[in-house]
């Protein structure tokens, strides 16, 4: 296939946004046809490059020796665009009937769909350059998507969200030009390509990648750099599950992906003070989150600081820097975004059914909004690890590549186990809440007009609870591309 039809994922989008923004649609059918096909058009795109990559890169442009723009599909690259274009037009389909009783859809739509494109070109990208690029204009297209009510609310956290995303961005880059002056940003290599000639290049090396490490772990919500991701749960549900699941929080993890296996060498980062530090970051942000989920009442923050929690297990995944680690984190990558997307969704549509918010008020929803409820279980058993889900899976994985790398996957393992309990207690409060409200409960009452969404919200509820034990009961072809990956022959 021909290296210029990389570029397809990234223009075909913003096309369709610009349309989407110019046009007076006659109909919101109209205009919900333009965008869904915009989508399932990319990610047909997508899936043709998966199964048929380019052989060359495509260079777009050099701004100087070792830095230049450019795109290319490896393995890894692959992964999180086949991720996104499956999730991507399901997100769109669920966020017709939720947006309808939102304000400016058309503007939403717009970019929403941009976004899709933007996200493309992070996947896409053949070197670092090109992934900040990208990942900082991501910044700028998701900022009016999280403001999108334009109220108090929506203003503070669209603030927090870009001070958080400047300041993140600021350290970043110094470990891009860095990598870029000692030539390990030209083209992601994994292993990377930096060759050291003194303990003081290694300090120099070392301090660049931690940097990076914090920079780009802002947006993966890395404590203590996680405040603008349950601040940003008061976006429109589709936003926060695109954010919190696939999008934002996931570029940041990809990212930190490349930067430690593709640019900045892994052997030398083992048993260093920086592998250490950063994995003990990762660890008690697994705890905070954990904790902090089970302590809020609020259902979408709870979600919020379970993601928090979720995202660095992919992380203690990659911080064991060992090809079984590396494997467990791409693993539960994917897990985790099939099913904490759901449990948005699942939130969402609660909060479009009935405009409640916190699990005091959600008491017996169950006989209300059976279908809903169904979905929630499902997808809540997958998070909690039940056998043989998507979460057992990936988090079996985790667990044996920790175990399997001592002394630091001691403290991996004892945290993962730790998370796993305080995950059943978060997840099972809230099906208990749905399922078991008390004895002499007014189960008619509490459901006065209460119902299930449409279709356009049930489809993807279902979809993706079926998907969370799909995947975890037809993991080994999966897991054998995540392998593969890991030891660079794909």
């Amino acid at each position: 296939m021909n290296e210029t039809l990389l570029l397809l994922p990234i223009i075909v989008p913003a096309l369709a946004s610009a349309l989407i923004f110019t046009i007076k649609f006659d109909s919101r059918t109209v205009r919900n046809f333009v965008v869904e096909s915009s989508l399932i058009i990319n990610s047909l795109i997508i899936f043709g490059l998966a199964f048929f990559p380019p052989v060359n890169d495509l260079t777009l442009f050099i701004m100087s020796e070792g830095a230049s723009f450019g795109l290319k599909l490896d393995g890894l690259g692959t992964v999180f665009a086949v991720l996104i274009a499956v999730l991507w037009p399901l997100t769109g389909l669920y966020a017709f009937e939720y947006m309808s009783h939102e304000h400016h859809e058309q503007t939403f739509f717009g970019w929403f769909v941009l976004t899709y494109g933007v996200v493309s070109g992070i996947a896409l990208s053949s070197n670092l350059l090109t992934l900040y690029l990208f990942y900082e204009i991501m910044t700028l297209t998701t900022l009016p998507l999280v403001m999108h009510e334009m109220d108090g609310r929506g203003r503070y956290a669209g603030k927090t969200y870009l001070i958080y995303s400047v300041g993140g961005a600021a350290l970043a880059f110094i470990a891009l030009t860095y990598a870029i002056s000692q030539g390990g940003g030209e083209t992601f290599t994994l292993g990377g390509t930096f060759e050291l000639e003194s303990d003081e290049s290694l300090n120099m090396f070392l301090s660049a990648w931690f940097i990076g490490f914090i920079g780009f772990g802002v947006k993966a919500a890395v404590f203590p750099f996680h405040g603008w991701l349950p601040a940003a749960s008061v976006a429109p549900t589709p936003v926060t599950a695109l954010l919190h699941a696939v999008a934002v929080v996931k570029a940041g993890v990809f990212a930190i992906i490349r930067l430690s296996w593709y640019v900045f060498n892994p052997e030398l980062l083992q048993n260093t003070w920086a592998q250490y530090t950063a994995f003990a970051m990762i660890c008690i942000t697994i705890l905070y989150g954990s904790s902090m989920a089970l302590s809020t009442q609020h259902l979408k923050r709870r979600f919020a600081y379970s993601t928090i929690s979720q995202l660095s297990y992919v992380l203690m995944g990659v911080l064991l820097l060992t090809p079984d680690g590396l494997i467990g984190a791409l693993t539960h990558l994917g897990a985790h975004a099939v099913i904490k997307i759901n449990l948005f969704f699942c939130a969402g549509a609660i909060l479009c059914q009935t405009e409640r918010e916190y699990l005091f008020d959600m008491r017996g929803l169950c006989s209300g909004m059976p279908k809903t409820s169904i979905a929630l279980l499902i997808s809540g058993l997958a998070l909690c690890g039940l056998p043989p889900s998507a979460g057992f899976i990936s988090k079996w994985n985790l667990g044996t590549a920790a175990a399997a790398n001592l002394p630091i996957g001691n403290f991996g393992v004892i945290v993962l186990m730790i998370s796993a309990v305080l995950t059943v207690l978060y997840i099972f409060s809230i099906l208990s809440v749905f399922i078991m409200p008390g004895r002499h409960f007014d189960f008619k009452t509490a459901n006065l007009n209460v119902k299930d969404p449409g279709y356009k919200m049930l489809i993807p509820l279902g979809i993706l609870a079926a998907g969370s034990f799909i995947y975890g009961l037809y993991s080994e072809p999966l897991i054998k591309i995540f392998t593969s990956i890991a030891h660079g022959t794909f």
